[in-house]
């Protein structure tokens, strides 16, 4: 029966531990920076009410996590005074091979608020333009949130905005009718337009919501600090064919 190796047969030079060490802390320290974003916009999108943009890339942050799971076991058998297996070692290497080749595209585009409100104006601007083209062809539009809402979404082309919910979910564009633009509901989620109408069609508002740096539901500003709001209006001495309407811009 052979004998049980003794403490000294299985300890490690201290030397080789520290080199160990180092290296495989150096290898982790650049997987965890590139993959930092992806940990970062994983807080926002649990702690904000909203966020912009695709979610974390799963695979990414599975590849950090064993890069430090790896270097972690490292650690803890190097202070006994002992050398990891080689399997760990492996682990952390796998990691960052990973990690560089994932993120070597750099940020994901999308993620951030001013995007995500530029393409909610840029919905809201394109919807104004059709329907003001509209209203100064045919005198007067419809007044009905059915036949905005089907507007808007195909100037959105069926997509939905670039912000999502914690779970992910993303939003859609959507049109709320409402009495006016001067009292508006306190509670509209990002990529709502509300519509106001004047009775007869002749004439209407709309002003979009967009996202707050903090996640929150927010009423697209200029830079001055003024809202947004794209109003049209028919004006019957324009030739129906000029496709201009009596509009503000933002």
């Amino acid at each position: 029966m052979k004998p049980a190796p003794s403490r000294a047969a299985s300890a490690s030079p201290l030397a080789l531990r520290v080199i160990h060490g180092i290296v495989f802390g150096g290898l982790t320290a650049i997987c965890v920076v590139a993959g930092m974003a992806e940990f970062e916009h994983l807080w926002r999108t649990q702690t904000q009410p909203f966020h912009a943009g695709p979610p974390p890339r799963p695979a990414l942050v599975l590849a950090v996590l064993a890069t430090v799971l790896g270097m972690g076991v490292i650690l803890v058998q190097s202070l006994r005074g002992r050398s990891a297996r080689l399997l760990w070692s492996l682990f952390v290497l796998a990691g960052l091979v990973f990690t560089l080749w994932d993120s070597h595209e750099g940020p994901v585009p999308g993620r951030s608020t001013p995007s995500a409100n530029l393409k909610i104006l840029q919905v809201a601007r394109a919807l104004h333009g059709r329907m003001v083209e509209e209203l100064q062809t045919r005198g007067a539009l419809p007044e009905d949130a059915e036949s905005w809402q089907q507007a808007l979404q195909q100037v959105a082309q069926g997509q939905p905005t670039p912000v999502r919910t914690r779970s992910f979910a993303s939003l859609p564009f959507r049109i709320q009718k409402v009495d006016s633009l001067e009292a508006l509901p306190p509670e509209a989620p990002p990529g709502t337009v509300f519509l106001y109408v004047v009775e007869g069609g002749v004439a209407y508002e709309l002003q979009a919501v967009g996202l707050s740096p903090e996640g929150e539901p927010w009423r697209l500003q200029a830079p001055n600090g003024e809202p947004v709001v794209f109003r049209g209006a028919y004006n019957p001495e324009l030739a129906p064919a000029s496709g201009e309407g009596a509009s503000v811009p933002p």
